[in-house]
């Protein structure tokens, strides 16, 4: 749900949205006209999606369809798929967070993230 809002936020106000990101998100590929990923002409600011292993598992199509997208738009995003970490596993009360090391390495580079590009 996060991600797409993160996607159409990014293209709605581009001039005011330095960088996004989205944590296991979903629906961030599909094969409707109103896809997420199609905005990506419309971003300006930078972004990174983690997608936890079980996410790509169920979707394997979707990380190369959004890089395709974004490196056809020359949005700056980093897409990385996490082996050891299940959907949810960034959100501390989840029963999915028992990968707290990952959980962490995620949260950092959304920090960095946004010091580096706001």
């Amino acid at each position: 749900m996060g991600g797409p809002l993160v996607f159409k936020t990014c293209a709605a106000i581009a001039n005011r949205v330095g960088a996004g990101a989205t944590f296991h998100g979903g629906g961030l590929v599909t094969d409707k006209p109103d896809s997420p990923h199609l905005l990506a002409p419309k971003i300006k600011a930078r972004l990174y999606i983690a997608i936890a292993s079980d996410d790509d598992q169920r979707e394997p199509e979707v990380k190369d369809r959004l890089a395709q997208a974004f490196g056809a738009a020359k949005v700056r995003a980093e897409i990385e798929v996490y082996p050891n970490a299940r959907h949810g596993w960034c959100v501390p009360d989840s029963k999915a967070a028992e990968n707290k090391p990952d959980a962490d390495r995620a949260w950092a580079k959304l920090v960095a993230l946004y010091r580096e590009a706001l």
